[in-house]
């Protein structure tokens, strides 16, 4: 045998006993199904640091203060060095242009909370084509892929919250006010479709009516007075969110129609989010209720699934969670729905309840 043909064959037989060991250790288990996208996830060592790029739509309310908070917070326990948060206020254009610039930063991960369910959709597009996976917070897409939506079930928000109206006003009829968030948003489609279809269903002798307020505190103070001078039969008051409450509370004593929580007279007031100074508006029987938003749990699970992307893991619908919810299918995409309790007198006091611990303690 010819020295160079014995070469060429301990070659061969050197690329064949190590090929399966290279294809062994570049394979990564996958639990992908129906409504998942695999990422180009794995390149991060477990623990390694990274950076998290943050696209928000406001920081000017209480939940979205609480929610950053956290989120540096959080971002320290898993290792991740933010950058941002950017802020879109309310701008779909302004956010695809601050995505962008995450991106060129330096950004291997990216957590959004979409001005416009559907406008983000070439923003994500875009962060697929650079290989950066994004998880979506509050508000979910309703096109374009992202890894995971940290969100709780909007339309059960506005189930419990007609519910809680319907069931405690004081009387079986009358008019009952939604001012609805931005309807280009799913939460605020969500909260308005869960209202209507439950006191449709369950007690028709109630009259909706809607103000659409694009989450603009003024826009939603102005309409609660119209409905206040409108409707001399109004039952309850549904705010999509807790900014508005003081205004609103404010307009009744104004119009001579304020009365405590479990007056006779009293209009039900219930919002969402759940922050600490709704907190002391329930216990001080101005404000009847409100849905428990969790800002620290939308923290911890977004910069926790960020991580994860980049690790390489995957989820499927149907998986249980250790932290008390199920990971579902919404719109193509994954959504971890956390829960978000009713909060009233009865359970204002829970020490488990986030708008009772100390903001990102």
């Amino acid at each position: 045998m010819s020295r160079p043909f014995a070469r060429m064959l301990t070659f061969i037989a050197f690329v064949t006993l190590i090929f399966p060991v290279l294809a062994a250790c570049g394979s990564t288990p996958s639990t992908t199904t129906s409504g998942t996208t695999p990422t180009s996830g794995g390149a991060l060592a477990p623990g390694a640091n990274f950076k998290l790029g943050v696209s928000l739509t406001f920081n000017n309310t209480d939940f979205w203060t609480n929610y950053i908070s956290y989120e540096t917070k959080f971002a320290a326990q898993y290792n991740a060095t933010l950058i941002g948060p950017l802020v879109a206020n309310n701008d779909a254009a302004q956010q695809i242009t601050d995505i962008h610039t995450l991106i060129q930063e330096g950004a291997q991960a990216l957590i959004v909370n979409p001005v416009d369910s559907a406008a983000i959709a070439p923003a994500l597009d875009y962060a697929a084509s650079k290989n950066v996976p994004v998880v979506s917070v509050d508000v979910a897409p309703s096109s374009g892929h992202v890894f995971m939506i940290v969100r709780a079930d909007n339309v059960a928000y506005g189930q419990n919250s007609c519910k809680f109206i319907a069931t405690h006003a004081t009387a079986s009829s009358g008019h009952i006010a939604i001012l609805e968030g931005d309807l280009a948003s799913l939460n605020g489609q969500d909260r308005s479709n869960g209202c209507k279809q439950y006191l449709q269903a369950n007690y028709p002798n109630f009259k909706i009516v809607e103000y659409a307020t694009k989450w603009d505190t003024p826009t939603a103070v102005n309409d609660a007075k119209t409905a206040l001078s409108t409707y001399p039969d109004l039952r309850g008051i549904y705010v999509e969110w807790s900014a508005p409450e003081d205004g609103i509370l404010a307009a009744e004593q104004a119009a001579g129609r304020f009365t405590k929580v479990g007056s006779s007279s009293h209009i039900v007031l219930i919002g969402n989010d759940g922050v600490p100074h709704e907190h002391s508006l329930i216990r001080a029987g101005q404000l009847d209720a409100t849905i428990s938003q969790p800002a620290n749990a939308y923290a911890q699970y977004a910069i926790f699934y960020a991580m994860v992307a980049l690790e390489g893991k995957t989820y499927s619908a149907g998986q249980s969670t250790d932290h008390n919810s199920t990971i579902v299918s919404l719109d193509g995409n994954l959504e971890d729905a956390l829960p978000a309790p009713v909060v009233d007198i009865t359970n204002v006091n829970d020490p488990n309840l986030w708008g009772n611990a100390k903001s990102g303690s």
